[in-house]
């Protein structure tokens, strides 16, 4: 299932879909009943670049608090609110939980250092076999797949995409 958003600007509010089609960029991104393909790379300065069928736009995030961020595109600032929709047949993500007193839970995928979850591979009620993708982690300008510990049944999932994490985060549960 693609994750599904609201995105708010100047007051009117969006339903946003977007679903990657591979691993190169290229997303199928639909507002309401207009549908996008465009491609997204990251640049070394931390902007991106977006490539729709006929223009290019340089994006940046200047500032992010809560589901509000000012953004640039092309230069031109605009702030915006973005939120993900929670629906029932997906995962409840309420952010990463504290492992009580640094003691790891059986089942639980942990972060090997702090960072930002960029990818979450998995939705509650899958089943997952050791050594499976559940997430990924980026740290110090690196990827990092975090793995199914055992094979089981995703039961909590604690993060969403853009949320910090420390070690003694619990991500993800199998049982």
């Amino acid at each position: 299932m693609s994750p599904e958003y609201t995105l708010k600007i100047d007051s009117r509010s969006h339903q946003v879909k977007i679903e990657r089609l591979d691993e190169g960029g290229v997303l199928i991104v639909n507002v309401g009943d207009q549908s996008f393909t465009l491609k997204a790379s990251q640049n070394p300065d931390g902007s991106w670049t977006v490539n729709s069928t006929d223009t290019d736009y340089s994006v940046r995030v200047n500032s992010r608090k809560g589901k509000r961020y000012i953004i640039e595109i092309n230069e031109e600032p605009l702030e915006v609110e973005w939120e993900r929709i929670r629906t029932s047949d997906t995962t409840t993500h309420t952010g990463p939980t504290q492992a009580a007193s640094g003691k790891r839970v059986k089942g639980g995928v942990y972060p090997p250092m702090p960072g930002k979850i960029t990818e979450v591979k998995v939705n509650v009620g899958d089943s997952v076999s050791a050594g499976d993708t559940v997430c990924i982690l980026e740290a110090m300008k690196m990827f990092n797949e975090l793995k199914a510990p055992n094979d089981g049944v995703v039961k909590e999932i604690n993060i969403e995409v853009g949320s910090s994490v420390t070690p003694n985060d619990l991500l993800v549960l199998i049982e």
